[in-house]
């Protein structure tokens, strides 16, 4: 003989099922409705320049040493934090390198390390293209006409460069387009060029890990060394050639 099922049972039991079907049914509806009101913003890639040429390519005026510590340790610090946060903020997702520098200076405690961590991010790749081997010297081309036009003379300018990077405090030093002239401008701590609204052409990194394991304190040696040996005056052209 069958088991009969009790009246209270069953309607219990075609309660719940009646109640997960609707919830199914209304969870469905609610994250469709999500989707189509509030798509979730593209993460636009944020990258780290490839360093264009090996470790040991700057020596002797920039060592092995310093350049694998400051690439591969601060550089790449400033990358992997920057793009693990975003990743994990959508509210910061969809946005470029620029445009984070741009849209988050002087907001909130969060907003504000994202502002400086891309800031970091963007310098250091503008510094690593603006060295190559058997660079320096004076250049060739608009630039020097840029130059002699704006500063008289190749050794006026390069006293410029020297100057601001000896100001007190660290930063960058940057050669950079303001309208038809060309101009020196120091950046001070967490600071670029996208602010002032000039045109980035070069960077000097003048914080103490880019020269203190070969220079120690003697920040105008290492500026010297690189404006006589590294700074790469093609880049330079070719960020001026740009509109």
């Amino acid at each position: 003989m069958e088991k009969q099922v009790n009246r209270r049972d069953f309607i219990k039991t075609a309660a719940g099922a009646t109640a997960a079907v609707a919830l199914a049914s209304g969870a469905d509806l609610l994250f469709a409705d999500k989707t189509k009101t509030a798509p979730m913003p593209a993460l636009k890639k944020i990258t780290m320049v490839e360093l264009p040429y090996g470790l040991s390519a700057l020596a002797p005026t920039s060592s092995e040493r310093t350049v694998n510590l400051h690439y591969n340790k601060h550089h790449k610090g400033y990358y992997t934090y920057l793009t693990g946060w975003i990743n994990s903020h959508p509210e910061f997702q969809g946005q470029t390198l620029e445009e984070l520098i741009l849209n988050n200076k002087g907001g909130t405690r969060f907003e504000e390390a994202v502002f400086q961590y891309a800031v970091m991010l963007y310098n250091h790749n503008w510094y690593w293209q603006s060295l190559k081997p058997a660079g320096g010297g004076v250049p060739k081309g608009r630039i020097e006409k840029m130059i002699i036009a704006s500063y008289g003379s190749y050794d006026a300018f390069q006293k410029t460069v020297l100057d601001e990077a000896m100001k007190f405090g660290v930063g960058w030093v940057w050669i950079v387009q303001d309208g038809e002239a060309l101009k020196v401008y120091r950046s001070e701590y967490i600071d670029t060029p996208l602010l002032k609204g000039y045109k980035p052409l070069l960077a000097i990194d003048v914080w103490e890990h880019a020269y203190y394991l070969d220079y120690e304190n003697d920040r105008q040696k290492y500026v010297e060394a690189v404006m006589a040996n590294l700074i790469n005056w093609d880049f330079a052209e070719a960020n001026l050639a740009k509109k």
